[in-house]
């Protein structure tokens, strides 16, 4: 057991005490590392994460356990443990009993035992399966043991061919072609007077030029017979909604100055990322510190922890730690980017498994860290939300290892 293993164990079965578990994992973590051939430390972060509700870790480290050493009790029972509370219950009952083999005056190892077999007896028994036939054991064919299917009943049913009556005639192509053509004839319409050609004067009526008494349709009204009559009517039914006027007074769109356009072309407009892969997307596109800010600034800090999750790494953190130490550095007096810059030194810490990912930075990358809280200074407000603040921010010094 190395001196370094030693320490960090002992950092985290104070942490454990004092009910710090993702930070007793950050040690534990540490002093595995530093001694692979020993146990005891998944064995212990194990139970940290038991307490944290982390079952599928547990049972991962459980089987590390066993696999250095097979014969260790509480591998056998903190591993039957998180798999109760995975629903795992065989697997668990396999793993009381190992404990109890091992160690049989163990009373934990039986009380746990004792409820997954009354869980076990809870669960309804599946359904028996049907098992098949041997047609080679038979005595008898098997068309014989079979119940005999009668062949299915036919129905006749009367079909009555109905003849057309011959004496309807049909009508003439001649005739439907004829009609069609009067159908589709257009009205002319014009602004000159037109004068009728001969052909026209002679040819018959068509069946169009007589209304149906049965339509309802309102009277067209003649057609303009001079170019003025023409204008007139088309003016009567123009479209007077429009954003055009006839003075040319409209004022469509403002046009936008040179020092708007200047701002826009040099801060775009980007969507605050919803998701870890969304962040470190734009993230990796972003050149200038500049830029960066401008991304941090417009996500809050209280949603830090739900942005990262369980998936925040040692480079992203001391990323953003630079990006927050440049900031500061570029202004120092403006209020608006220290309140950003505490809020986001104060929740960065709340992030799961933020001991664990610090533990993992280098000196010159928590050299950040303190470097803007020596900026950001101590927190200066009265009164019992004052009182509050300057809590909060102890506890979030302490969490960097910052004094």
């Amino acid at each position: 057991m190395s001196n370094k293993a030693q320490a960090e164990k002992d950092k985290g079965n104070e942490a454990f005490k004092a009910g710090d578990f993702p930070k007793a994992i950050g040690h534990y973590t540490a002093a595995f590392i530093a001694d692979p051939s020993n146990p005891t430390y998944p064995l212990n972060r194990a139970a940290a994460y038991l307490k944290l509700g982390k079952n599928e870790d547990a049972e991962r480290d459980c089987d590390t356990v066993l696999r250095l050493d097979s014969k260790n009790v509480k591998g056998h029972f903190r591993r039957g443990q998180a798999r109760v509370a995975l629903q795992k219950l065989n697997e668990a009952e396999t793993d009381f009993t190992a404990a109890l083999k091992l160690d049989p005056a163990n009373q934990a190892a039986k009380q746990e035992l004792k409820k997954v077999q009354e869980a076990l007896k809870a669960i309804p028994s599946k359904a028996k399966q049907r098992t098949p036939i041997d047609i080679s054991t038979m005595s008898q064919p098997l068309s014989q043991t079979l119940p005999a299917v009668s062949p299915p009943k036919r129905r006749r049913i009367p079909i009555r061919i109905i003849e057309s009556d011959s004496s309807t005639t049909k009508p003439s192509p001649a005739a439907s072609t004829s009609k069609l053509a009067e159908d589709t004839l257009l009205t002319p319409v014009s602004s000159r007077v037109l004068s009728p050609s001969p052909s026209q004067t002679t040819s018959a009526p068509g069946p169009t030029d007589t209304p149906s008494p049965s339509t309802s349709a309102p009277p067209r009204p003649p057609p303009p017979q001079t170019f003025r009559e023409a204008r007139a009517a088309r003016e009567e039914t123009r479209y007077r909604g429009g954003i055009f006027k006839a003075d040319g007074s409209q004022t469509l769109f403002k046009a936008p100055t040179q020092a708007e356009q200047n701002g826009n072309a040099s801060a775009p407009k980007r969507e605050p990322p919803q998701t870890l892969v969304a962040f470190k997307s734009l993230w990796n596109s972003l050149t200038t510190e500049e830029e960066r800010w401008d991304v941090l600034r417009q996500i809050p800090a209280t949603r830090l922890p739900v942005l990262f999750k369980t998936s925040l790494d040692a480079s992203t953190l001391a990323a953003i730690l630079h990006s927050l130490r440049v900031a500061l550095s570029s202004s120092h007096g403006d209020a608006e980017r220290l309140k950003v810059v505490r809020a986001y030194m104060v929740n960065m810490p709340r992030v799961p498994r933020f001991g664990t990912v610090s533990l993992m930075m280098s000196s010159e990358e928590l050299g950040d860290a303190q470097a803007v809280w020596d900026m950001l200074g101590r927190y200066q407000g009265d009164g019992v939300e004052g009182q509050m603040e300057k809590r909060k921010e102890d506890g979030s010094r302490s969490a960097w290892g910052c004094i």
